[in-house]
């Protein structure tokens, strides 16, 4: 392989994953949306950018269901409305890596959504 073909190769797989960025942008976004993190795990199973975002949505979407239910009075009320507010944080901040495009992971929780087999 010549060096100009394998250039071309590279801008070629460039511009493939740009594509599948854009394509899957809409259901990335949805994946940090309570209850529509299934969207991109459903609807957009051939988009790798749409799928991780839809794992991390997930998780998040798990963790903040954990926090509900266990949002009890005195010390644990305010441990779960912090674990509450950190994981709604993190899916606004998803939420503006979705719309610049970029292929996010969440710290800690982004390594057990990469372990989800679907």
């Amino acid at each position: 392989m010549t060096e100009k073909e394998a250039e071309q190769t590279v801008e070629s797989e460039k511009l493939s994953e740009e594509q599948e960025i854009e394509e899957g942008r809409a259901a990335a976004l949805l994946a940090y949306v309570p209850f529509m993190c299934f969207v991109p795990l459903l609807k957009m199973r051939h988009n790798r950018f749409a799928v991780r975002h839809g794992k991390q949505g997930l998780i998040l979407f798990l963790v903040e269901i954990l926090a509900l239910i266990f949002y009890l009075p005195f010390v644990s009320q305010h441990f779960w409305a912090f674990v509450l507010i950190l994981a709604l944080l993190a899916s606004f901040y998803g939420i503006l890596q979705v719309l610049q495009g970029r292929d996010w992971k969440l710290p800690f929780l982004g390594e057990l959504a990469d372990r989800i087999k679907l």
